[in-house]
């Protein structure tokens, strides 16, 4: 799910379409905010670095924001195990410490890692889109409880009604975050 396909569901579950209650411009700060929150990652598995003799510096790849652990294979039916070799990631940059042979030469890396989405992203995982649909409504909510509070807003709402359902918005957003991958890591 793109930006777009975000802005529409989201216009659906607000019942927003005529930009009543919230700006276009809001709806979207809304939806930016809930993709920039911390869980919205997935985990990656990186295949595109091999080691070379007396090279210790490495760019993380593309395709990973953080790098969680590296491991290669020691034989060609083996399961990856993790290096035994400390590394660090530095200025986006793998820095291996130790000897430069502690690795055998032309090994690939499998490094594995979380790549945070942003609003250029498109969201494939079903539980991610309802968790970020979740939170914008949640913003939403703060959003329209400081409106009436500072605008003195007249509406058929009361405070405690609001406060309810922002309650359940909370409560169902925590249990889906339970269910996303527990390993993590701040991008």
């Amino acid at each position: 799910m793109d930006f777009q396909n975000f802005y529409d569901k989201f216009n659906i579950k607000l019942g927003d379409n005529d930009n009543f209650a919230f700006t276009q411009e809001e709806k979207e700060e809304f939806l930016t905010e809930a993709i920039e929150d911390p869980y919205v990652v997935k985990t990656v598995r990186d295949v595109t670095l091999t080691y070379s003799l007396g090279t210790s510096r490495y760019a993380v790849p593309t395709a990973l924001t953080t790098v969680k652990d590296i491991s290669i294979k020691y034989g060609d039916y083996a399961d990856p195990e993790p290096i035994a070799l400390p590394w660090e990631v530095v200025d986006r940059y793998i820095e291996f410490k130790g000897g430069s042979s502690a690795l055998p030469d032309g090994t690939t890396l499998y490094i594995r890692g979380n790549y945070k989405y942003t609003i250029a992203d498109t969201i494939a995982e079903t539980n991610l889109q309802q968790y970020v649909l979740n939170l914008a409504q949640i913003n939403a909510m703060d959003g329209i409880g400081i409106k009436k509070i500072l605008k003195f807003v007249k509406n058929d709402m009361t405070v405690s009604e609001m406060m309810a359902v922002k309650s359940n918005l909370e409560r169902k957003t925590q249990q889906q975050r339970l269910r996303l991958p527990r390993e993590f890591q701040a991008a």
